[in-house]
């Protein structure tokens, strides 16, 4: 699909706003959360921090693939920060808004519940992250990954390791739901600012 200069602009903007973000508050996250930081706060809050700016983004530029490139322009920032090139980071970005490429595509029309939809997947990505890229990087199983977020899953729910299956389902669903909660807010926002801006 065929950009104008203008929407070509606004996603060099909303790219720009989602790597900073990634280039600034994710770093410190990380310093302040490193027992977290790998395996849900952090990734969390990044992620619906990417969905709220990139939903807002596709309210400026309501074309199919406009997300995606959002997506590139994050990542080119993120590779180029002071941290250095890390692959976590820059498949997370690049999954996270082909995820909401699919959800907008799966709703057809931009609505509020095509904006929840496609931030509920989005955020979905940051339950399997953590599995795939432990099998890319390290050549840890599946298995492995499971036994410790399901460790580090009953610390942070207060659950006995014992119920498992809970632990694992209550951490999806609370990415989703967070996923989709940046959603309903990026309509609402996003449609403000639009209008502030027509005026």
């Amino acid at each position: 699909m065929k950009f104008s200069v203008r929407e070509l602009v606004y996603i060099a903007i909303f790219g720009a706003i989602w790597g900073a973000f990634e280039m600034t508050l994710g770093s410190y996250l990380h310093v302040i959360f490193p027992p977290l930081a790998d395996t849900f706060l952090v990734g969390l809050i990044m992620a619906s921090l990417g969905v709220v700016v990139a939903l807002i983004g596709r309210l400026f530029v309501p074309k199919s693939g406009s997300v995606l490139m959002m997506g590139i322009v994050a990542a080119i920032l993120k590779m180029i920060s002071i941290g250095g090139v890390k692959l976590g980071p820059l498949v997370a970005i690049l999954a996270e808004s082909l995820l909401l490429e699919l959800g907008l595509l799966l709703s057809r029309e931009p609505t509020r519940g095509a904006f929840i939809l496609a931030g509920g997947l989005a955020a979905t990505w940051n339950f399997f992250h953590k599995f795939i890229m432990m099998w890319l990087l390290f050549g840890e199983g599946a298995y492995e990954v499971y036994v410790r977020m399901v460790q580090q899953g009953a610390s942070l729910l207060r659950i006995d390791v014992s119920f498992a299956l809970v632990i694992i389902v209550i951490l999806l669903l609370l990415r989703i739901a967070a996923g989709a909660l940046a959603g309903f807010v990026a309509w609402d926002l996003g449609r403000l600012v639009r209008d502030r801006l027509a005026r």
